[in-house]
Parts: structure tokens; sequence; C-alpha cells
């Protein structure tokens, strides 16, 4: 195991610990909408490292959902300038990486070292823009869903939903481009 795959895991075993640590310690101030968003997240990433998802890609994952778990618990979305904007970008990028990798790992999308010609070597880009994409998309259904039900929980309108939607395409496109160079740099290439 190569250092950077040390390092990797070891940001993993902690976010997940952090996670269960987090669940529990909601759980006994009995904030239960928060122990249960984090032990939805300790599953959720417990199952991601049981796939063949490389380790730097599904560390990331878990430090920026619990970044964007405890600013949801703790309201730093409403308390810290443009936090919304960064956890737009970054989140489902990451997600969109990881799903990617659990795709590949389904048999549903072939390799990205896998693909040949230069058109289709970009396609990992086009595959990882298009699920982050989708994921910001359903969030955002999310939060439109949680507005009708609890308006004064969520304060959202039209320009915030965009640019949501636009930071979420710009990460996802981002983390296709390294999903890439990790492919390319794992072929040589």
């Amino acid at each position: 195991m190569t250092t950077r795959n040390r390092t990797g895991s070891w940001v993993f075993g902690v976010a997940v610990a952090a996670a269960v640590t987090s669940a529990v310690g909601l759980g006994l101030m009995q904030r239960w909408d928060g122990m249960l968003r984090f032990a939805a997240v300790t599953v959720v990433l417990l199952l991601t490292r049981r796939a063949k998802v490389p380790t730097g890609f599904v560390a990331a994952f878990a430090v920026l959902v619990l970044l964007a778990m405890w600013g949801s618990v703790q309201h730093w979305y409403a308390q810290i300038p443009h936090f919304d904007t960064v956890v737009h970008v970054l989140t489902p990028g990451s997600l969109a990486a990881v799903a990617y990798f659990l795709l590949v790992d389904a048999r549903l999308l072939p390799e990205a070292r896998e693909t040949g010609a230069a058109v289709r070597g970009w396609a990992p880009v086009l595959w990882v823009g298009l699920v982050g994409t989708t994921a910001a998309v359903l969030w955002e259904y999310y939060e439109w869903v949680v507005e009708q039900i609890s308006p004064a929980g969520m304060l959202v309108g039209y320009t915030d939903t965009v640019v949501d939607l636009f930071a979420g395409m710009c990460g996802s496109l981002v983390a296709g481009i390294l999903v890439l160079r990790w492919a390319r740099r794992r072929t040589g290439s």
C-alpha cells in the first residue's frame, strides 16, 4: 500500500469514526434528526468503501459529506457567507466521482482506464459531470419539498437554486477531470 493510499485510508477511517461519534453525540442530546442524518452518512460511507473506489476519492467524499452534514445540523448555511455555494461545488463533485466508480464496479460503465480513442477518453468527464448534475438537481428537489412542508425551515429561492445547480455542475465537471487524470496516471498515458 502506497503512502497516498495509507493517508486516504486513515482520513476515511477518521471520517467514519467522526460520523459515528456525531450520530451518538446527537442522539445523546436528543437531536434525533441530526442523529439520523449522521447514521445514514455512516452507512453510505461504509457502502462506498466496500466497492472498488480509489482511496483518495472516497476519503474526499467522506470529509465533504461530513462537512455538508455538520453545516446542515449547525445551520452554517445561514451563518457563514458563501458556505452554501462552496458545499454545492464540492459535494456533488465528490459524490459524482464516487458514483462513477460504483457504476464501473457494477459494470454499468466502462472503466476510464479502458477507453481507447481520444473522444472516448473524455467520456468519464461527461459521465461524472452528468451524475453530479443529476445529484444537484435531486438535492434542489429535496430543498423545494422541505420548503413546501416547512416554509420557515429552509428559505431558498430561484437565484439560490440556479446558483446551486451551476455550482454542482461545475464541481462535477472538475471531479470528472480528476477521475480522468487518475485514470491516465494509472495507465501511464
